[in-house]
Formats: C-alpha cells, sequence, structure tokens
C-alpha cells in the first residue's frame, strides 16, 4: 500500500520513515540475499529540504555529506565507477548530454513547461548491467516563481541512503534555482521500494 508523508524538513521525514517501516515493514529477502523490512511506493513531501538536514542518529556527518554529497549531482566525473549520478545528468550517453544544463535552459525560457525533466536511466547499459543507478527519474516544476523538485527512486535505503539522497537533491535545487532566479521550493521524493538492511535493524530500532 502507498505511504505518503508530508515533512517539515529532511531529518523529520527520515525519523518518521525509519519508525514505520521498522513498525509495519514486509519482510523480503531482495535478489543480493539480504533480508529487509520495506514498504512500496513511499511519498516523502520535505516543505524545507534546507533546514534540519541531518541528526546525530544518521551514520553520516554532515561534513561527509558536505564534502560528499553537496556536488554529486553536480560532477560529471565518472571517476572509474560503472558509472555516477553525476555524469547521467551532466554528461549523457555517448553525446554526453548536459540534462542540467537543458533543466535550466528551458525554465528560463517557459517556466511553465510540464517537460522539465532529467533521467539517469539508460537501457543500453542498464538492462545488462549488475550495478544500476537508483535515483531516476527528476521533474523541476514551478508554483507562480517558486522551484519544486520531485524525484523517482527505484529502490531506497531509508536508513543509510535517503536523507543523503535529499542533502545532494537540495544542492541540486539550490544550484537550478540561483541559475533561474526562481525560489527554492519543497523536495519530492517517491521511492517505490523503501527498505533497511538487516545490518541496521538494531541502529533504527532506536530512532
Amino acid at each position: 500500500m502507498p505511504t505518503y508523508l508530508r515533512a517539515q524538513d529532511p531529518v523529520d521525514g527520515w525519523t518518521r520513515i525509519i519508525q514505520k517501516i521498522m513498525q509495519s515493514g514486509m519482510l523480503r529477502v531482495d535478489e543480493r540475499g539480504i533480508e529487509t523490512r520495506w514498504l512500496d511506493n513511499v511519498m516523502i513531501h520535505v516543505m524545507n529540504p534546507l533546514e534540519n538536514r541531518v541528526t546525530e542518529l544518521y551514520p553520516f556527518s554532515e561534513k561527509v555529506l558536505k564534502e560528499k554529497y553537496a556536488t554529486q549531482l553536480l560532477n560529471p566525473d565518472r571517476m572509474d565507477f560503472d558509472y555516477t549520478y553525476g555524469e547521467r545528468l551532466n554528461a549523457w550517453g555517448d553525446g554526453e548530454v548536459n540534462q542540467i544544463e537543458f533543466v535550466i535552459k528551458k525554465l528560463q525560457e517557459n517556466p511553465k513547461s510540464r517537460r522539465v525533466v532529467a533521467t539517469t536511466w539508460d537501457p543500453r547499459r542498464d538492462t545488462v548491467s549488475e550495478e544500476v543507478p537508483c535515483l531516476n527519474h527528476f521533474v523541476f516544476m514551478t508554483r507562480d516563481d517558486i522551484l519544486d523538485l520531485s524525484v523517482m527512486i527505484r529502490s531506497n535505503d531509508m536508513f543509510g541512503a535517503w536523507l543523503a539522497n535529499v542533502y545532494a537533491l537540495g544542492e541540486l535545487l539550490v544550484h537550478v534555482s540561483e541559475k533561474t532566479s526562481l525560489t527554492i521550493g519543497t523536495i519530492t521524493t517517491l521511492s517505490v521500494n523503501a527498505h533497511i538492511y538487516n545490518h541496521d535493524w538494531e541502529k533504527a530500532g532506536t530512532v
């Protein structure tokens, strides 16, 4: 069953979804043989994505998030990995299409457009690869002069990754907002499979 949370900030959303998964999540052994608790189609609408972004209960500090995740979505360097989100968004495919530049240009030309979309899924690679992106579909949309970002995530480690994801998405939203002179709005994530791995259950139970 789908779950919807309206969160005041990232930590509020993270805390509540961790508690909900631990209390009522289904059990599943994933394709790599790891036991998980999970919910399907979890939508978290973060009203203030730049406030209260990390907590001491989270595995990573804000220093780590700033250094590792803050520019992740804007860096086109693949750095010898099979893929990076920055590469897929800023240098996608053989033509090295810069989708972030497209997003900015499209919003500048027509801020009311419903076609301001970027994607990381590449069927030429991802139907045959073991390592595939989790954050798949990015949609930017305006309300008057406010810019919102919605992201579809096919598989989401809610304990270890969701706050880091939202941290990076917040930096992406800041970048696009500054380039388009739009006001920073909300971030909405749709995690189709929202899970917590069994090795995190003990810590997640303390949230």
